[in-house]
């Protein structure tokens, strides 16, 4: 159905800009608003003149609040706050409460105002804080902060939901006090009504969802400024959610290439060994075949290739249609296959079958970084306190990279699909998956993973170069922190609206107070996002 105003046309034409933007046409309307709202406040006139001042200063203040109600009415949301707000109003004049009706939409109209010079001011802040970032980071940066809803989350969701439900139950506390109050004390229905529109405007949402997108914009500026960039603030929420971090070995605790340290065969010269190992390879994912295409460098002839299949741990396919394998020694071991025992000093080796029979091993170089063990230790400092570590190597040697990274629970033999099938199994349930990987992973988006920690690839939902991995537990930190900010907000301003409400009950507050101190509250709970820059508040855990 078509709506009866186009609001935001006719707002960008009679306000200069968005209800609450800062605009100069919508500043002067309140000027001209609150000049009425004095001059009838301080004028001896008849009644009937004040009620009428009260009402041109409430039209020239909030007739785009009541182009926003009907359409709100339209669209059938009858718990909008701008509905609501003008229902308030309108009502207030209809009890004899004009004054209050009038300053109440320009009350509220004056705290859009602010609210969005905060968070306006506030955006530009955290943009400042990347300093000399480069221009892709600045730039991707800018435009989730110039998006407003891209600093909205899970949580901001569930506060909404949880105030509409709450709004609910309001009204019809309110409609119950209209008809209560008179025969619980000495009231009559006018200041029952009065005093049942207050709990309704109070109880209207904008205050403990206006810091929640500033919340976000503020947790991805400060993460992006440590080199870790979200690319949204629902990542950043699942990811200071997390409990489970898995590793892939391969690129995040050894060489993201590795390299080919040598050939071993007595059958065949060294070049007919690296032409079979080569198109042996060739189609595999894993890293050690990296390493051989990148020694290779000749032309392939892919036609004698055919049945080819990744396995944990290695390959196995036909070359001129002879089987072919390549394999650790476990997967020889676990086949009944016999393969010389003794492990090369440095590297991972993998041994070659052709037609039944052992031809040579190469020798790839696994070298954890420097680094690993410190990056295990921070993840855990952060409060993620179970680390999976996923490896290509054997059961043996993966058990003592694990030991040496000081991660417990490894899985080696991985290829990419059991690496897959582990993620699915690990996570769900209470179990809040962090995965973080080098390669490879991007062709299986549907993999079960609550936040993919990469470089800079199309399927990451954090984006961490390689040098700047040391970082990613303080951004968990500020993950988790940004999440504690927009609670203790949604705490506050809740207990403000709940203060108010009694006032309003025992009769010291009226719709503009009420008003007034609720935007006040809105914008104690932006100013308090800049906190999450604070690293004392950052504690370990």
């Amino acid at each position: 159905m078509r709506k009866l105003f186009d609001s935001a046309a006719l707002r960008a034409l009679l306000t200069g800009g968005e209800v609450g933007k800062l605009n100069t046409v919508l500043i002067v309307r309140l000027v001209i608003a609150i000049v009425l709202f004095a001059v009838s406040m301080l004028l001896s006139a008849p009644a009937w003149a004040h009620v009428l001042l009260y009402a041109f200063a409430a039209i020239i203040a909030g007739y785009d609040l009541v182009i926003d109600a009907i359409n709100s009415v339209e669209g059938k949301n009858y718990f909008a706050a701008s509905l609501l707000l003008c229902a308030a109003a309108l009502l207030a004049f209809v009890i004899g409460f004009a004054s209050e009706g009038a300053a109440l939409l320009i009350v509220y109209q004056v705290g859009l105002l602010l609210i969005a010079y905060v968070d306006d001011r506030s955006r530009k802040s955290a943009l400042e804080m990347l300093g000399d970032a480069d221009e892709e980071t600045v730039s991707r940066l800018q435009e989730l902060i110039g998006e407003r809803e891209s600093g909205g989350y899970a949580l901001t969701q569930e506060l909404q939901h949880s105030a509409e439900t709450v709004l609910r139950f309001t009204m019809l506390f309110a409609l119950v006090c209209v008809f209560l109050l008179p025969f619980l004390g000495d009231f009559n229905y006018r200041v029952s009504i009065h005093r049942a529109l207050m709990i309704l405007v109070i109880c209207t949402p904008l205050s403990v969802a206006a810091s929640l997108p500033l919340t976000g914009a503020m947790g991805l500026a400060f993460s992006a400024r440590q080199g870790v960039m979200f690319n949204s603030s629902e990542a950043m929420q699942k990811t200071g959610e997390a409990n489970v971090a898995a590793f892939d070995m391969a690129g995040v605790f050894s060489q993201e290439e590795p390299r080919l340290l040598g050939l071993q065969s007595e059958l065949l010269d060294k070049k007919t060994f690296m032409n079979f190992v080569a198109h042996a390879a060739y189609y595999s994912d894993q890293p050690f075949a990296h390493a051989i295409a990148s020694a290779y460098g000749q032309d392939y002839k892919l036609d004698v290739i055919s049945d080819f299949s990744e396995i944990p741990g290695g390959v196995e396919l036909k070359i001129a249609g002879n089987p072919v394998l390549l394999a650790t020694a476990s997967v020889f071991n676990e086949r009944g296959l016999s393969v010389p025992q003794e492990q090369p000093e440095n590297g991972q080796a993998y041994y070659m079958q052709i037609a039944g029979r052992y031809v040579g091993r190469v020798i790839v170089s696994t070298a954890v970084s420097e680094d690993g063990r410190a990056l295990v230790e921070g993840i855990e400092e952060s409060g993620i306190h179970r680390c999976l570590l996923f490896t290509e190597l054997s059961s043996e040697e993966s058990r003592q990279v694990g030991e040496e990274l000081g991660i417990h629970e490894v899985y080696g033999e991985c290829d990419t699909p059991k690496k897959l099938s582990l993620l699915s199994e690990l996570s769900g349930g209470k179990n809040r998956m962090l995965y973080v990987y080098a390669n490879g992973f991007e062709a299986h988006s549907d993999a079960a993973v609550d936040v993919r920690v990469s470089r800079r690839t199309r399927y990451a939902d954090v984006h961490v170069q390689r040098e700047d991995m040391l970082k990613l537990p303080f951004a968990i930190q500020i993950c988790r922190r940004m999440c504690e900010l927009a609670r203790e907000n949604a705490i506050f301003t809740m207990a403000v609206k709940a203060l108010l409400i009694f006032l309003s009950m025992t009769g010291y507050c009226s719709l503009w107070f009420a008003v007034f101190a609720d935007m006040a509250a809105a914008i104690a709970a932006q100013l308090n996002t800049s906190r999450i820059t604070s690293q004392s508040l950052l504690r370990k855990r």
